[in-house]
């Protein structure tokens, strides 16, 4: 099985050594940097698309928490004075 990998590994490299040596060395720096800016673009659109899906805008939307009603006599409020010296 191993070696059944490291045949395909030297199978693919070759052949894409053989794609670019075919290339010209001036056009090739042209060919990888298109293809670099084909990703990008591809990746934003792909972004901005999955943002513009409602059900994405509904997984950001924040439900607040009401605060609680302590009562006056609450320990917080019995703490708060012996720390501000009532």
């Amino acid at each position: 099985m191993q070696k059944r990998f490291s045949e395909l590994r030297r199978l693919s490299r070759d052949r894409l050594k053989g794609s670019c040596d075919r290339i010209p060395e001036k056009k090739r720096r042209m060919v990888v940097l298109g293809m670099c800016v084909l990703f990008t673009l591809l990746f934003a659109f792909a972004l901005w698309d999955s943002f513009r899906d409602p059900k994405v805008k509904d997984l950001f939307q924040i439900e607040h928490i009401t605060p609680l009603d302590l009562p006056q006599d609450s320990i917080i409020n019995h703490l708060k004075d012996l720390t501000d010296g009532q």
